[in-house]
């Protein structure tokens, strides 16, 4: 959560002067990581918008906001995917956005700019946007710029653009908010970081150390010990140190946002929807509920799960959105789904069991050929994105001496309605801006090269981060910027092997009867591209 906002107005409009001459804020010294959040995508929000009936401005040519940008972690990979839109971040530390402004400079991007300003400046002045997003900052925030944020949302949106806002939520941050009264109290003296943050961890090990273990409260210690303790130790200081941070019902949020002219749109991730995971008696309450009342029942919802964090979706109140969603929507979108076969042994031509894997290590098992196949195309593809009509003929064309049913489009649309309402499958407004092929001077962007030289965290093409384990990889991936042949990237990898250090087990980084550097080069480039990294 970067630095969202002071009560109070910045001075000056040079955002090179507000960074000489403004006060410097607890992000200036210390620096909140930098992200990528996935749901933040406007090609993401454009989706959600388009199901529920609106109309959103295309991704390849429209304006974003950002509140709270930070360094511009999140921003910086949609300004480089989309070089027609316009991109611009707030946020009140100085420092992080020169930071940020310096990889821009860097980049050579003329389509971002990120302003060190005060939320509470944000006015008519800023023009309107299409997509606005505040990640991370509403719930840290005082009410008064909490209030703001309504302000901008209702004032800065275009007619059929999207807000996103993200915050802590209940119930489950009850049973946090007792580990920050603890810690607060605890290091209520502490003006030192480390030492603040280390007390606090430490604070926590000895209440739950202390506490029964066989008792509610001793469980709730335990679980805040875990949790705290496995956070870095700036997210620990600004958001559970943060005396100021709230944490809000769905139903509160909703009702903010109406008496600003705003309305629910949905939430950011659409397998909230799914029920499908509940107990048969859990669901059937759930399903009583009509879509007038979807509000009530996702707060329901929450009360079930436990749920302390929400992603959320607002547009414009005279927005006149459609609420039933039926097994014919997966025809309107692009469908993505990283999957693969369990077992390299399958048969399309029966309806045999044939089990595929998804990216989070889970198993489906699928009969029909028609689905199998349609299973295998995704997973092919990935992680580009395939219509419904082209999924449809791509996996009629693949079956052995089959030909097409008029029951087939149904039989897939049903399948795609499942994989995408259970979360295993995606869908987008439009195409991704990736490729899969590998060119014969195969490219990432620059931005991922960048990434690359200063850690294993990476943003692919669909907006997610990737982590590349270590600095073989870090440096072959540096290799790809569109210059090099496929055998000019094998000699200088092989250079790059010979330089590398003895590992500790006294071998060289290559072991002698280990795949030969164009194996293993070729290998690399197959994993890169469906990793999403590869540029056209």
């Amino acid at each position: 959560m970067p630095g969202p906002s002071r009560n109070a107005h910045s001075a000056g409009t040079d955002p090179v002067a507000e960074v000489a001459h403004s006060a410097p804020t607890s992000y200036d010294a210390v620096s909140y990581p930098g992200h990528v959040y996935e749901h933040t995508h406007p090609n993401r929000l454009a989706a959600l918008a388009k199901l529920y009936g609106m109309d959103p401005t295309p991704v390849a040519q429209c304006r974003v906001l950002e509140l709270g940008c930070g360094s511009g972690s999140n921003l910086l990979p949609m300004a480089f995917q989309y070089p027609r839109s316009e991109f611009v971040g707030i946020d009140l530390s100085g420092l992080t956005v020169q930071r940020g402004m310096s990889n821009v400079r860097a980049l050579g991007l003329n389509n971002i700019r990120l302003l060190h300003h005060d939320i509470m400046d944000v006015d008519a002045s800023f023009g309107r946007f299409d997509y606005i997003i505040a990640h991370g900052v509403y719930s840290w925030v005082p009410p008064a710029v909490r209030n703001h944020i309504m302000n901008v949302f209702k004032h800065n949106l275009t007619a059929n653009g999207v807000c996103y806002v993200s915050y802590n939520a209940h119930p489950y941050s009850h049973t946090r908010n007792l580990a920050r009264d603890m810690m607060i109290y605890h290091t209520r003296h502490l003006t030192d970081t480390k030492h603040k943050t280390s007390q606090a961890i430490a604070i926590m090990k000895f209440l739950s150390d202390a506490s029964d273990a066989r008792s509610v409260h001793g469980a709730i210690m335990r679980d805040q010990y875990k949790r705290v303790s496995e956070m870095p130790e700036e997210v620990l200081f600004h958001d559970d140190l943060n005396e100021m941070a709230r944490a809000f019902l769905l139903h509160e949020l909703v009702d903010e946002a109406g008496r600003h002219g705003l309305q629910y749109l949905s939430d950011a991730e659409f397998s909230r929807r799914n029920l499908a995971d509940y107990p048969d008696q859990v669901r059937a309450t759930l399903e009583r509920f009509p879509e007038t009342e979807f509000v009530a029942r996702e707060q329901y919802q929450d009360f079930i799960d436990g749920n302390g964090f929400r992603r959320s979706l607002l547009c414009h109140d005279n927005v006149r959105l459609r609420r039933t969603i039926d097994v014919t929507f997966v025809t309107r979108f692009y469908l993505l789904c990283g999957l693969h076969p369990a077992d390299p042994k399958y048969s399309l031509a029966d309806k045999s069991p044939m089990q595929f894997q998804t990216q989070k290590g889970a198993t489906l098992t699928v009969n029909e050929p028609l689905l199998k196949a349609a299973h295998l195309c995704l997973g092919e593809v990935w992680p580009d994105a395939l219509s419904f009509e082209e999924l449809l003929r791509k996996s009629q064309a693949i079956l052995p001496g089959r030909k097409a049913a008029e029951e087939d489009a149904q039989m897939l649309m049903e399948a795609m309605y499942v994989l995408t309402s259970s979360g295993v499958a995606a869908f987008a407004a439009w195409p991704p801006a990736v490729t899969t092929e590998i060119s014969s001077r195969p490219e990432v962007s620059a931005l991922v090269r960048q990434q690359a030289q200063s850690g294993p965290i990476v943003t692919n093409q669909l907006h997610q981060a990737v982590r590349l384990e270590d600095e073989k990889v870090r440096r072959f991936v540096q290799l790809l910027d569109g210059t090099r042949s496929v055998e000019a990237i094998v000699l200088k990898m092989g250079r790059i092997l010979e330089s590398m250090p003895i590992t500790a087990d006294g071998n060289s980084a290559e072991a002698e009867d280990g795949p030969s550097v164009r194996e293993e080069v070729e290998r690399s480039l197959t994993v890169v591209s469906k990793l999403g990294l590869l540029v056209g």
